[in-house]
């Protein structure tokens, strides 16, 4: 048995509370926030417009043991230039908790619908977001589920695009818990220029063996930095942050390669 199909479960590490994010013409990120008594993954997407550019994200908050589902992301807002800026789209949606332990990146991605440039090629197929949702599992389709999320859409004129300035402008996804009436603020980045695409394999035309094969290279990858990173520290050593981009990096790729290995 292959390790993509023996491990489902992913174990991550902390990012920094402040992270930049860069895109290509397309493009989707996974975050993951490890805080003292919450996690928080979170989905990105920048798709450049006619008119500008459209930011997307999704959220997900999970508490430790007990509180478990005690957490919930209480709102996603984006700033630009010290103004908050109103989403087009917003709402909730429901995950199944093996689901979701078992590729979050995925399940983040299908829940912002996007149709995914990877190195330069459309997938001719797409994943359009319910057929995604249905075909992995990955949502609930009803009003409720064992995990809450939250979606939101911010479409920017070029304007207000241009505004953006690196490293000042940024999402910030609060998560609450009620019962202990605790909040946490995490600002994710943003930025307005397309970085150089950094991957390089058209995914759409690998076999589904070599996508297998892919998944489960990114998985052990993603497990030796996160061992070498416990020998630095958060906020001290720059060797955290950079392992922390490179674990990213490829839980981002992951989720992208079980999308088309899925659909194959």
């Amino acid at each position: 048995m292959s390790r993509f199909a023996a491990s489902l479960l992913l174990t991550l590490i902390s990012i920094p509370v402040f992270t930049q994010s860069a895109f290509s013409q397309e493009e989707v990120q996974y975050k993951k926030f490890k805080l003292e008594n919450v996690s928080c993954d979170a989905g990105m997407l920048y798709r450049k417009t006619n008119d500008g550019m459209e930011i997307g994200v999704s959220a997900i908050a999970t508490g430790k043991g007990v509180e478990f589902r005690k957490w919930n992301v209480a709102d996603i807002r984006l700033y630009i230039d010290a103004e908050r800026i109103r989403p087009d789209k917003s709402g909730k949606f429901y995950v199944k908790k093996e689901s979701f332990f078992r590729i979050p990146a995925a399940v983040l991605f299908a829940v912002l619908g996007t149709q995914i440039d990877v190195g330069g090629s459309s997938l001719e197929k797409g994943i359009a977001k319910a057929g995604m949702a249905v075909g992995l599992g990955l949502l609930v389709l009803q009003a409720e589920g064992e995990i809450t999320g939250e979606k939101r859409v911010f479409n920017l004129d070029k304007d207000l695009e241009d505004k953006i300035v690196d490293g000042r402008d940024a999402v910030e996804i609060t998560v609450e818990n009620e019962d202990l009436h605790e909040k946490q603020t995490i600002r994710i980045g943003i930025a307005k220029a397309p970085a150089e695409t950094s991957k390089e394999a058209d995914f759409n035309k690998m076999s589904k063996g070599d996508l297998q094969k892919l998944i489960d290279t990114l998985e052990g990858e993603v497990v030796t930095l996160e061992k070498e990173q416990e020998a630095y520290r958060y906020g001290i050593d720059a060797e955290y942050d950079e392992m922390q981009r490179k674990i990213e990096k490829r839980q981002t790729e992951r989720g992208i390669a079980y999308k088309v290995w899925f659909e194959k």
